[in-house]
Parts: structure tokens; sequence; C-alpha cells
């Protein structure tokens, strides 16, 4: 009794699938910022102006200006951050390299670079997915501008790296984006 079971057939269906998944996992960053600011200011009328850096900054992604009615509210950045390494975590290290896996996230300012929203766009590693709950992202917002793990930021359960990874980089973050705006750039 044939069932038209196919292998050949399996596999290249599921090879789809496994591209397409990826596919996915890679949309437009400019469309996950569009979502999340709308988010933030639910109910109101915006446009995002891409924001064209005069040189290039390493720990941006995509900058946006975000408006409504031509008055300015805030910026929305995408960017990435370092998490375990590759196969499990370890401390924390100054000399991450390639074997380190690699997350996005995304920040939302107002326009006086407080930050309103962090959320995190695309966590593709198997360990410090932890910092991916918006109970844990919540306590960026509304604290000082130089955030400390234990100090104004609370740790999380099997997630250390990936969060220490993530404060550092929202600081730097917050960093280049005084100094963008003190140039004038934004």
């Amino acid at each position: 009794m044939d069932f038209g079971f196919n292998m050949k057939k399996v596999r290249y269906i599921l090879l789809f699938l496994v591209i397409a998944m990826i596919f996915l996992a890679f949309t437009q960053p400019e469309k996950k910022i569009e979502k999340l600011v709308k988010k933030v200011w639910k109910g109101t009328e915006l446009s995002l102006q891409e924001v064209k850096l005069d040189s290039t900054i390493e720990n941006i992604t995509q900058l946006h200006k975000v408006y409504s009615e031509k008055k300015l509210l805030g910026y929305a950045c995408y960017t990435y951050s370092h998490g375990c390494k590759v196969g499990g975590c370890s401390a924390p290290s100054d000399d991450v390299d390639d074997s380190y896996e690699i997350f996005e996230y995304m920040v939302v300012y107002d326009k006086n670079l407080a930050i309103l929203k962090v959320d995190i766009a695309n966590y593709g590693g198997e360990y410090g997915y932890e910092i991916c709950r918006s109970s844990w992202l919540k306590q960026f917002i509304g604290k000082p501008k130089k955030y400390k793990l234990e100090e104004n930021i609370d740790g999380i359960s099997g997630a250390t790296v990936s969060a220490s990874y993530l404060i550092d980089d929202i600081n730097t973050l917050g960093k280049t984006m005084k100094q963008l705006m003190k140039e004038e750039q934004i």
C-alpha cells in the first residue's frame, strides 16, 4: 500500500519551510520599528523619517525620527548586541569575537532622549532569551541614563551574559545618541 509518501518531497518541503522562516525572521527593520512606535504612541498619526548619518556609527543599524503632524516626538533606533557564545554561556568578556551570538533590539526615545521602550526584535540564541520578556525590559523606562546591573537594573536568572551586554550596549547607544544630538545630526 503506497500513500504517495516520498521522502524526497518531504525534504524539499522542510527545506522550503526553513528558508521561509529564516527569511521572515530577518524582515526589514523599518517594519519592526514602525510597529513598535505605533505601540508607544497609540492612536497618534505617525510618520518616520530615516536619519542618514554623516559617518558610520558602529552601534546603530537604523535610526528614525518619529513625527506627528510635523512635530518631533522622538527617535527609534534599531541595533544589535552580543549574547552568549555559540554552544553555551560564560561570563561576559571584553574580547567579543565571531563566536558570540548576536541579537537585534530596538530602543524608542522621546525627543529629549529618555527611553520610552526597549524591545528585542530578533533573538536567535539558545541561551539568555529571558531578556526578551517585556516585564524585564520595562526596567529601562524612566531610569537614570547610566544603567548598571544589580544597581538600577535587576539581574535575570539564565540571562546574565545577554543582560550584561544589552545593558552595556544601551549605555553606549545613549552616549552615541547624545553625541548625534550635540552635533545636530538628529
